[in-house]
């Protein structure tokens, strides 16, 4: 029951990041590296309280690697097909994959920062105290 609560959250988190990423890229036409920022530790950050307030705990080493992969999986897999569609297009250098990467990279690293014990301790602090 707990590895479908963990999936529902992480299939959230992935919903979530389509859905701020049309909106603020193709709908608002904000874009950059400071956007993708912003958003993955908003994404994160709800992901962690959605977690704690599911779980009621801190998520086990196995529970925390579960979620990560699916997660940062997917949204990998789309930017990896990303790639390749310019690779097919324009072509792909260094500069382009860099700048991809730059923007991956912080979906993956400010979930599992938000999964830590310190921020999921903080969320169950004030579940408990209310």
């Amino acid at each position: 029951m707990e590895k479908a609560r963990i999936t529902i959250v992480a299939v959230t988190g992935i919903i979530l990041f389509f859905l701020a990423n049309y909106l603020f890229r193709f709908l608002l036409g904000i874009t950059g590296p400071l956007v993708s920022l912003i958003l993955a530790a908003v994404i994160a950050l709800h992901m962690a309280f959605s977690l704690a307030k599911t779980l009621e705990r801190v998520p086990s080493k196995e529970e925390k690697a579960r979620f990560l992969w699916i997660y940062g999986g997917f949204i990998g897999a789309l930017f990896a097909a990303f790639a390749g569609w310019l690779f097919l297009g324009e072509g792909l250098d260094a500069v382009t994959f860099a700048t991809l990467f730059l923007h991956y990279l912080p979906y993956p690293a400010l979930a599992h920062v938000c999964l830590s014990e310190g921020v999921m301790g903080r969320f169950l602090k004030k579940k408990g105290g209310s």
